[in-house]
């Protein structure tokens, strides 16, 4: 799916000219959402193994989510974070122009509230912006984070851990 609502909707397009009956995909959460739409008008069977985002799901009674949802997984970080104990002052880097890292961390945060930890620190990026995370780096260490919170991929991910550990912030990351 490309994580591009667009590009899956082509796909599926393709798909059921070729025949589709039952549709196991796409993977993430923003194509899903859009192919789900889809789905709904063609009354076509779909299941998404990973998109977890309660949206999916309100195209219709045709689409099915095989994993667990966003604010499932925001509550359950913060409740694991409490009980093991992982850091007292929480950063979180989240993008707000994905569903997916946007509704882990509304919950996560509303989670907090109840939890022995405070949110210091809750830095944005958009998919326009991508690339340096300095700026939510230096709050999050400026705000005394002793763990960050990272509601989001794998490739944004690698990318603030690079940048944290030029900048010499070494702590916990969840």
């Amino acid at each position: 799916d490309e994580a591009d609502g667009e590009k899956a909707v082509n796909a599926y397009n393709t798909l059921k000219d070729w025949g589709l009956q039952v549709l196991a995909g796409p993977v993430t959460t923003t194509p899903s959402i859009a192919v789900a739409a889809e789905t709904a008008n063609d009354n076509l069977f779909m299941m998404t193994p990973s998109a977890s985002a309660p949206a999916v799901i309100e195209s219709g009674d045709n689409v099915f989510q095989i994993c667990f949802t966003d604010p499932n997984q925001g509550v359950a970080s913060a409740d694991y974070i409490a009980e093991n104990k992982l850091g007292t002052k929480v950063g979180i880097i989240y993008d707000s122009s994905d569903a997916y890292s946007s509704g882990i961390y509304e919950k996560f945060v509303k989670e907090a509230e109840n939890q022995p930890f405070e949110v210091v620190a809750a830095e944005a990026f958009t998919a326009d912006n991508k690339t340096d995370f300095s700026v939510q780096l230096q709050k999050a260490k400026d705000a005394g984070a002793d763990m960050v919170f990272l509601p989001i991929y794998y490739q944004e991910s690698a990318l603030i851990l690079t940048q944290a550990a030029a900048m010499g912030y070494a702590h916990k990351w969840f």
